[in-house]
């Protein structure tokens, strides 16, 4: 009991960071669950409860960038440990002592009590059972030593006893690869068979016996479903396996595939956010109007060259204050904002965190992709593009859009803010979005970016 009080108490500040996406958390759980006996609806409630841990409701939502990098808070940093990367290791602690093991005690300890629920309770469980498998499917996609985000250049400097990241071995704090199951089928299948033994032995819902399949004879199924490489693959073997709702796929970092997949999974339990007007405290008001009218148009208009003249710098001349040394040319800006804003976001991932400047032809190729039909996320207000967020804080902060740091200016050097973000269409990334004030102007030099873990 105690222990799922501490799981409760987790979830009221818990913290965004995927493992796997959505095609394991809701999808396979669901299927899993529907193999083990479940009813439909049961198994609903199970994936539900699974996949809400990605930021799929208020308690959910917030961002390494801020807990591991510029508010350095240690209760999200622990719910990101708790949830995705479970661990024996303290935090704060080196990434060294924050092993994740697969399958290990830490990871499996929420499952296995879930799995000792009182009969009487089960059918009222179902949720928090979705919720412990989470944390054990998770140890497998983040096994290993984690990895700290670190942007190309210093605007801002991740803690190494806070922060977590993919593990190099599995890709990297930028990169979606350990989420992504066609490059770990070995680990895919033993994560899937560690959630069906739970699944199984759930105890039975009061007026219902289940009559789970064994699992020699549903393990071959899985072959199709680890190795589908694009959205279109996965929903392909969803529907074949009798599962035809498949908008849970929304916003996974695969490619669509030979047709648009534009997907809207209505699970999520979001505070709207009514306006891109932010009302942070201790933020000057010319910073968070510039931030507004930028999100407000990058979310809205196609023409990303206009959009990069009227925010960025002009790099053709320096201002009167040293500039940054990576300050972003217009077109490499209008790379960048172009490419945040394909819909598509599994197409162009690699472009989108790449670390160096755009090539010539990799900012061709973004303006050719948006050439198609349906290329970008389009939204009824741009305001129901972002992820609305509620930072921790000594005061109780009001509903944001986005979340601003203000960095000291040094002597010599220009007023700088940065802007986190989290697009809809992009739910496993973060977006930090660098200004600096260039001759009392507020002006994009740069455009940084994590994989949400």
């Amino acid at each position: 009991m105690f222990r799922w009080l501490l799981l409760i108490a987790l979830l009221m500040t818990s913290s965004h960071s995927a493992g796997f996406e959505s095609d394991v958390h809701f999808g396979l759980t669901q299927w899993l669950a529907l193999q083990a006996g479940f009813d439909a609806q049961a198994a609903t409630i199970i994936a539900t409860g699974n996949q809400r841990v990605d930021s799929g409701d208020m308690q959910y939502v917030d961002l390494g960038l801020m807990y591991g990098c510029l508010v350095k808070d240690d209760v999200g940093a622990r719910r990101a440990g708790a949830y995705h990367y479970p661990s024996s290791g303290r935090l704060p602690g080196p990434p060294e002592l924050r092993i994740v093991t697969p399958g290990g005690e830490a990871a499996r300890k929420f499952a296995q009590g879930a799995a000792k629920f009182p009969p009487e309770q089960a059918r009222y469980r179902l949720y928090q059972l979705g919720e412990a498998l989470h944390i054990l499917q998770d140890s497998w996609a983040h096994q290993g030593v984690p990895d700290i985000p670190q942007p190309a250049e210093p605007f801002f400097i991740c803690d190494p006893a806070r922060a977590w990241g993919h593990p190099k071995a599995r890709g990297g704090w930028n990169s979606h690869k350990a989420d992504l199951t066609m490059y770990w089928p070995t680990d895919t299948v033993s994560m899937a068979k560690a959630t069906y033994d739970i699944l199984t032995q759930y105890p039975e819902l009061e007026g219902f016996k289940r009559a789970p399949r064994s699992w020699d004879d549903i393990r071959p199924a899985l072959s199709r479903f680890v190795a589908a490489s694009t959205k279109a693959e996965k929903k392909n073997w969803f529907v074949a396996e009798g599962l035809s709702d498949v908008s849970f796929l929304e916003g996974i970092s695969l490619p669509d595939g030979p047709q648009p997949l534009d997907l809207k999974w209505p699970g999520r339990k979001l505070a709207p956010l009514k306006t891109l007007q932010s009302r942070q405290r201790d933020v000057p008001a010319d910073a968070l109007t510039f931030y507004s009218r930028l999100l407000g148009r990058w979310l809205s208009m196609t023409d990303f060259e206009a959009l990069a003249a009227d925010f960025g710098a002009d790099t053709s001349k320096p201002g009167k204050r040293n500039p940054s040394p990576s300050r972003l040319g217009r077109a490499e800006l209008a790379g960048r904002l172009r490419a945040w804003r394909i819909r598509d976001h599994g197409r162009v991932a690699e472009i989108a965190h790449a670390l160096q400047p755009l090539t010539a032809s990799q900012r061709a190729m973004l303006a050719e992709i948006g050439k198609m039909p349906n290329a970008y996320a389009r939204y009824d207000s741009p305001a129901d593009g972002l992820f609305p967020l509620l930072p921790r804080g000594p005061k109780a902060s009001p509903l944001l859009p986005f979340f601003v740091s203000m960095q000291p200016a040094a002597k010599g050097k220009n007023p700088r803010a940065i802007a986190v973000a989290k697009f809809r269409h992009a739910p496993y990334d973060t977006l930090a979005v660098v200004a600096e004030k260039i001759e009392g102007r507020w002006r994009v030099v740069s455009i940084e970016s994590a994989v949400d873990h």
